[in-house]
């Protein structure tokens, strides 16, 4: 059997794969090292004269080099492991200085050649022990470079099916990396295989945070661990992760927690890799990274940005980092900062944009670095503001305003730039674009690499979304709102065209959202699930309503709804409203409260990642659809319309994993509570883009030359009048060249200019056009009658209106099942002991259900404290009990099924005891199986005629290899992992009996799985 244990099974092999790909093998006794040494010191020594000339003309100087790397190790238990690895990595990334003794200045210190990776001593050493004498750790394969021990690789049998990677990756994190820290200071990852997947994690990362590298596959096997070897493992690639893939973070939330490194995932890393080759091509010039949202886009943008940075083939490149919205810049700000990324600035304006950027013909300081923006600070940029071809230019969400006018700018004013655009939701429609306008034509698909939502699903990077449809009911009485309508409209002597108006504006969707009934309801609504469902996981919720006066109500009614809650003795939960107040005529003087700092809504934010903090609730309108992270966010509370890609950003906050740092449950899913009925709106969201969608097609030269002409002809008019800046008196003397007369057809020469801008707009030619069609554009609108009527008519009766209308909206009710108890009769009773279900009806005459339910569940409760109490049989009876109690009855014949299913359970028991009295375990074993049972059951409801002979072939593979994956662990649906592995096996056995196509069959059998192993 030696030969089928995990050193020859799977340690042996990837020992053979690294010397291929060019590792030298040393087994751990020939290593020429104490136990107690962290460093192969006569590698180390021979690296730093190769590397340092200063070293090598004086080898002494070694040992002071020797001296501070030795003391780092000793500081782990002081300083903590993470903080003490960052440090360390200062040193093995070559950023650190020492000064020598003799010298007179400090001089850089080289331990490794990032460079070029067969410059350094490259060792794989197995069955390395570590430690002091009783007091020992032995690491199953180790990777040295230059000494310095760079990977622990922790490997586990591939023939044990109860055992997976995580059981290595437990013993690293939990064991190891606690117990013996000196020896990860140097740590750059860790690495957990079981010889069919291959997992990795950073130095201090708990099991949570490790990670498959490469996709995850149906039917996993050594040869895909091997091919995991050779891409993560190959000495280059760790160099690299070690110099442009590691980042450290301070917390982002209120409970600390301390430094996190932070290493890329295997799509970051491909995605990145990709850019960086894409930078030293001299031809192309942009490129489109689809990821889907929830993947990590703005730590792949922090990775991307840092390699190039460091690129010294780039000539010290800039770095211009674009989003479309303030509150994105500062989250993509945020995210650098806390990693401690270097030469950041963010221009105020876009004067300072451009004095930033511009070169010294434009009167530019030609800066160097990284530099954030919106790209609205474009507006007014010359063309060819910069025209070096090392400004990098890295998009975040590049399907909105990039495609615009303010799109075209920017590529104007950076003519020779390489773009590269980062998005979850690309557009692909007639109008815009996406992957034309920042993909290559040549990349598969239009995109330089991508990583999709399914992908990312069965990768467990993200969680799959449920949608929970809530039905809104109210009847609108509309004859006797007309009749009250005609009413006002006569009290208030309302012309025909006034009464109109008023109409319209009345009949706008808003209205209904905005009816107190209704958001009384829905708050109610929202409160009651909450806390019977996702507040018990410790997760949190948001609140999408229809505008910012919704996001007022809302959160008046909820604060009301949670004070109540705390008078009737619960805690005080708050919840917070997060929008914009711009101080317009547009924001009520009610909503000032409301109105935060940058500051306020970041300690806002950060208390609403907090767990165990008492601000449960967020409610928004436009802010935090995008861009925010909160992966305690378990459940969206949607009350307004979305749709396209702005419902699958907005929706996709619920998809981030998370574990509850109490109970180590896991979100197996994000909750999307849809109040608004968008139905198939969720899968047109959801539904990948075509690239290949085609444009609308125009003849745009020709349009443009007539623009041009039309416009000269427009212009003549205004000869003389300057059309760059409008102000009053421009304004004012433009009008007097447009007599009464001329009206008519200077609307018609302004609209043909309108068309063609709009169907034609962003394009270049237009550019130099832009100031004399504004300048026709406010003249034409001065020109036009005012609308000024229209609001005084809304302001006079617009509240009364919506009373009325509110008012004849029927009572609104929330379609939600709730469950309700009933009593059980005599009679009912009766009836079920005339089927055998009975053996005493005394014992249950004129007791309710519930009063039956705890005579049943005190005798299981006895049995399962005793010795035999955690047999499957009393577990499957338990679990029965437990879903009869749960189970709502609406009917006569539903209370009837449900008494005999609950005294189907008591017979059962009945028999679980008499077996266990007589026989012992070994008398329960002989039971039926009640897994097997049901699953039988399942699989002959749903498999086709033709297939009962091997039901039971189906049957027993699923049950084995499910209760090998589970090890009797009713944990394993708290583990994201477990959960997929037990997923995968159940399609590989489908697959296996050709029943994977049967429509619903893995769906029934999952559910049943777990809810029952």
């Amino acid at each position: 059997m030696s030969g089928l244990d995990e050193r020859h099974s799977v340690q042996q092999p990837i020992v053979d794969r690294l010397v291929e790909l060019g590792w030298t093998h040393v087994p751990g006794e020939q290593l020429g090292r104490e136990i107690e040494q962290v460093f192969l010191e006569s590698d180390l020594v021979a690296g730093l004269r190769r590397l340092n000339p200063l070293i090598d003309e004086e080898p002494g100087r070694a040992g002071e080099v020797m001296k501070e790397l030795r003391a780092l190790t000793l500081a782990v238990e002081d300083d903590g492991l993470v903080e003490t690895n960052r440090a360390m990595a200062a040193w093995l990334r070559g950023l650190r200085t020492h000064k020598f003794a003799g010298l007179p200045r400090h001089s850089p210190v080289r331990l490794i050649d990032l460079e070029h990776p067969t410059n350094n001593r490259l060792v794989v050493a197995d069955e390395v022990t570590y430690g002091t004498i009783g007091r020992k750790a032995r690491f199953d394969i180790v990777l040295y470079v230059n000494g310095i021990p760079l990977v622990v690789i922790e490997c586990k049998t591939a023939v044990d099916r109860k055992i997976s990677w995580l059981k290595g990756a437990r013993e690293v994190a939990d064991h190891y990396q606690p117990g013996w820290p000196a020896f990860f200071v140097p740590n750059v990852f860790n690495v957990a295989t079981e010889g069919k997947e291959l997992a990795y994690g950073t130095t201090g990362a708990p099991l949570d945070f490790w990670e498959l590298w490469g996709p995850a596959r149906t039917a996993p096997k050594l040869t895909d661990v091997l091919e995991s070897v050779a891409s993560l493992l190959a000495p280059a690639t760790v160099l690299s992760l070690l110099d442009d893939f590691t980042l450290y973070e301070e917390p982002q939330d209120n409970l600390g927690g301390g430094l996190k490194k932070l290493i890329a995932r295997y799509m970051q890393y491909d995605a990145v890799q990709l850019m960086a080759a894409r930078a030293h091509d001299g031809l192309k010039r942009r490129g489109l990274i689809y990821h889907t949202q929830g993947t990590g886009k703005t730590l792949a943008m922090v990775f991307a940005a840092a390699k190039i940075l460091r690129d010294p083939a780039l000539e010290n490149p800039t770095i211009v980092l674009i989003a479309d919205r303030v509150q994105l810049v500062n989250q993509m700000w945020d995210q650098f900062r806390t990693t401690g990324m270097p030469r950041l600035l963010t221009p105020p304006n876009a004067a300072d944009l451009r004095a930033k950027l511009g070169d010294k013909e434009h009167g530019g300081t030609d800066q160097r670095g990284l530099i954030f923006s919106t790209v609205h600070k474009f507006a007014g940029a010359p063309a060819d503001l910069n025209t070096r071809r090392n400004i990098v230019v890295l998009v975040d969400e590049a399907h909105r305003t990039q495609e615009g006018g303010l799109g075209l700018t920017m590529r104007a004013a950076l003519p020779n730039a390489l773009f590269f655009a980062f998005s979850g939701t690309p557009l692909a429609e007639l109008d815009r674009n996406t992957f034309a306008t920042f993909g290559d034509p040549d990349d598969p698909g239009k995109a330089l690499h991508t990583y999709t939502s399914d992908q990312a699903i069965a990768d467990g990077v993200v969680v799959p979304i449920h949608v929970a449809p809530r039905l809104v009911r109210f009847q609108l009485d509309k004859d006797k709102l007309d009749e009250a309508f005609e009413q006002l409209a006569a009290e208030e002597n309302l012309s025909e065209e006034e009464a109109d108006i008023v109409s319209r504006r009345a009949s706008r969707v808003g209205t209904f959202f905005s009816n107190p009934a209704r958001i009384r309801a829905v708050c109610a609504d929202i409160v009651e699930h909450f806390y019977s469902t996702l507040d018990p996981l410790g997760m949190k919720a948001q609140i999408v309503v229809y505008d910012r006066a919704a996001c007022v109500d809302y959160h008046r009614e909820l604060t009301r709804l949670l004070q109540a809650r705390y008078t009737a003795g619960e805690p005080l939960d708050e919840a917070a409203v997060v929008m914009t107040l711009v101080g317009g005529k547009d924001d009520d003087k009610d909503w000032d409260d409301y109105g935060l700092t940058d500051t306020q809504e970041g300690d806002l934010l950060k208390r609403f990642r907090t767990f165990g903090d008492p601000l449960k609730f967020l409610i928004v309108t436009a802010k935090l659809g995008t861009g925010f992270n909160a992966p305690i966010e378990g459940v969206m509370y949607l009350d307004k319309p979305l749709k396209k890609h702005t419902l699958f950003q907005t929706i996709t906050r619920t998809n981030r994993t998370w574990k509850n740092p109490q109970t180590g449950q896991e979100k197996r899913y994000g909750l999307v509570v849809d109040y608004v009925g968008l139905g198939d709106g969720f899968a047109r969201a959801m539904a990948p883009a075509n690239p290949d969608q085609e444009q609308r097609s125009i003849e745009v030269d020709g349009l443009i030359d007539i623009f041009e002409n039309g416009l000269k002809l427009a212009m003549r008019r205004f000869a003389g009048l300057d059309v760059t800046h409008v102000g009053a008196t421009t304004l004012l003397q433009a009008q007097q060249r447009v007599p009464t007369s001329d009206l008519d057809d200077f609307a018609a020469e302004f609209n043909m200019l309108e068309g063609i801008w709009e169907a034609v707009a962003p394009h270049t030619r237009l550019l130099a056009h832009k100031d004399p069609y504004r300048f026709l554009a406010k003249v034409y609108a001065s020109l036009q009658p005012s609308s000024r009527d229209d609001e005084i008519v809304w302001i006079r009766v617009g509240a009364k209106t919506l009373e009325l209308v509110h008012a004849h909206m029927g009572e609104v009710t929330v379609d939600a099942t709730r469950p309700t108890v009933v009593i059980a009769d005599t009679d009912t009773i009766r009836r079920l002991a005339e089927e055998g279900l009975l053996p005493d009806i005394t014992d249950v005459e004129h007791k309710s259900a519930d009063e039956v339910i705890d005579t049943i569940a005190n005798r299981l409760k006895k049995r399962i404290a005793g010795p035999n109490g955690d047999h499957i049989i009393y577990r499957s009876l338990a679990e029965r009990l437990d879903s009869l109690r749960m189970r709502t009855l609406t009917a006569a014949e539903n209370s009837i099924e449900w008494l005999r299913e609950l005294f189907t359970v008591a017979k059962d028991l009945t028999a679980a005891e008499k077996a266990e009295d007589e026989q012992g375990r070994t008398g329960l074993d002989l039971l039926p199986n009640p897994n097997i049972g049901a699953l039988t059951q399942i699989f002959r409801e749903y498999a086709p005629p033709e297939t009962p002979t091997m039901i039971e072939r189906v049957v027993t593979d699923i049950d084995a290899l499910v209760s090998q994956i589970t090890a009797g662990d009713r944990d394993w649906l708290n583990a994201q992992k477990a959960d997929r592995a037990v997923r995968r096996g159940v399609r590989v056995v489908l697959r296996k009996y050709e029943l994977h196509t049967v429509d619903g069959l893995f769906e029934r059998a999952y559910d049943y799985i777990a809810e029952h192993y």
